[in-house]
């Protein structure tokens, strides 16, 4: 294969590689996102998980191609003379991919305590009117 064909097959296979590391993330979080999510919004619940599902997705395939061949500062012809060239930026486009798939999670993250703390609220809040309630019947 010639380093051209080789700059072709590798930046669409490490691309579907990326975008299977944000799927690979999601079906990992999905059932424990999908109870939290079910608690706390109700139907609002298949939304986010649709969300979580886009948007680890998402950020796999921009944290991959957040990487460009043109930050080397090479031209195209120095570029596909070097194969350990592409290598290095085939590792740099999977390293970005995981780093914002973190990052996505650790967004996810923060929204799910912001969400069980309302819900955590919502919940003493009804059971502080139910006591009242029940308080004046004897």
């Amino acid at each position: 294969m010639s380093n051209e064909h080789y700059l072709i097959v590798s930046y669409f296979v490490f691309a579907l590689v990326s975008l299977a590391l944000g799927v690979a993330a999601y079906r990992v979080l999905r059932r424990p996102f999908a109870a939290i999510a079910e608690a706390v919004a109700g139907l609002r619940g298949v939304m986010l998980r649709r969300t979580l599902a886009l948007s680890l997705a998402l950020a796999a395939v921009l944290g991959f191609l957040s990487v460009s061949y043109v930050d080397c500062n090479r031209g195209y012809d120095q570029i596909v003379k070097d194969r350990s060239l592409m290598d290095e930026i085939n590792r740099q486009q999977l390293q970005h991919a995981g780093n914002w798939i973190v990052f996505a999670v650790l967004a996810w993250g923060f929204m799910v305590v912001v969400l069980l703390a309302i819900w955590r609220r919502k919940k003493q809040q009804e059971g502080s009117g139910d006591q009242a309630r029940s308080g004046g019947i004897h």
